[in-house]
């Protein structure tokens, strides 16, 4: 699980010299010279507040919250959007080589057995379909229901895979959201400012790439630095060159992302979806190319990096 990932990443940077401050977050960022200063302030104590200084400044903080530095995003609220949800399992019956894709009225997800035996749900549901959803629940019981109870309810209704796997299971935590998801491309380079991970694109979950695509993206900006001259101009070349291997490597898996969530979201999806696999099994070998999981990251050979010249930014 990601509780497990965020560790074995954050272990070895800070091992390798990376200066870590946690819990903060960036709320601005302001140039000086021919560097930027970004200003953290913790969590809890917005009253006190540090400054960091560097030539260069990576946003790596995602897509879904809202905020004041120029790489947020402006939040929006559509009947469209879809919203996130995620919980774990004990003592599910899901067989551990299978990771099935489930649809549902209004939404899609999947399952996988993940670390510690416990099974993952993740899903991804409309917002207009979860209110009606939510009201229709709360009119039944007589009384408040929560996004989570009335997506798990939803689920357990209409997806007989998701019934059949957590009959025998039990709860593992609650139920997490987050959302709405943003897919789309963006800009990699803007405002001296490079973007990595969901900030500078996602696809639709239906995939399974999220994680994938933000380790790579991370992997192709830091060869472009590896290379950059000292300097905006230097910064601003390599800001090209990480864009370009960007959408290179993830343009089509994007595309690939958002026609099938098209296919799963739209009326009889699960139906149509399951008939062209039922009829053209190579189907799955298609949808695994585009999206992107046999295509190899540039610069990794049989997963070692290749060497690249050292021209530190300065």
């Amino acid at each position: 699980g990601r509780d497990v990932l965020d560790i074995l990443l954050l272990d070895p940077a800070r091992s390798a010299g990376a200066q870590v401050f946690q819990p903060c977050r960036a709320v601005a960022v302001e140039r000086e010279g021919d560097c930027q200063a970004v200003r953290i302030e913790a969590r809890d104590c917005r009253d006190e507040a540090t400054i960091l200084r560097a030539p260069v400044v990576v946003a790596a903080h995602g897509s879904w919250e809202p905020g004041p530095l120029p790489s947020q995003l402006e939040k929006k609220s559509r009947p469209s959007d879809l919203l996130g949800f995620k919980a774990h399992f004990t003592g599910s019956s899901l067989a551990p080589d299978l990771m099935p894709l489930i649809t549902f009225p209004g939404g899609y997800g999947g399952m996988v057995t993940a670390d510690h035996g416990r099974m993952s749900i993740s899903c991804c549901i409309r917002r207009d379909r979860l209110a009606l959803l939510r009201s229709g629940l709360a009119a039944e019981r007589g009384g408040h229901v929560s996004a989570a109870e009335a997506v798990e309810h939803h689920l357990m209704a209409t997806c007989r895979g998701v019934r059949e796997a957590l009959e025998e299971a039990s709860a593992d935590g609650p139920w997490l959201a987050a959302g709405p998801i943003r897919p789309g491309i963006r800009a990699g380079y803007e405002g001296d400012i490079f973007r990595a991970g969901n900030a500078a694109g996602e696809s639709h979950p239906i995939i399974a790439e999220g994680i994938s695509m933000a380790l790579q993206s991370g992997w192709l900006l830091a060869r472009q630095l590896d290379d950059a001259q000292a300097g905006q101009a230097g910064r601003q070349a390599a800001g090209r060159r990480y864009e370009a291997a960007w959408r290179g490597l993830f343009s089509t898996r994007i595309l690939a992302a958002e026609a099938i969530a098209r296919i799963a979201l739209g009326p009889g999806g699960a139906a149509l979806m399951e008939a062209v696999v039922r009829n053209f099994p190579l189907a799955l070998t298609l949808g695994a190319r585009l999206s992107g999981k046999t295509k190899p990251v540039p610069g990794l050979v049989e997963g070692r990096p290749t060497p690249s010249r050292q021209a530190p930014l300065e």
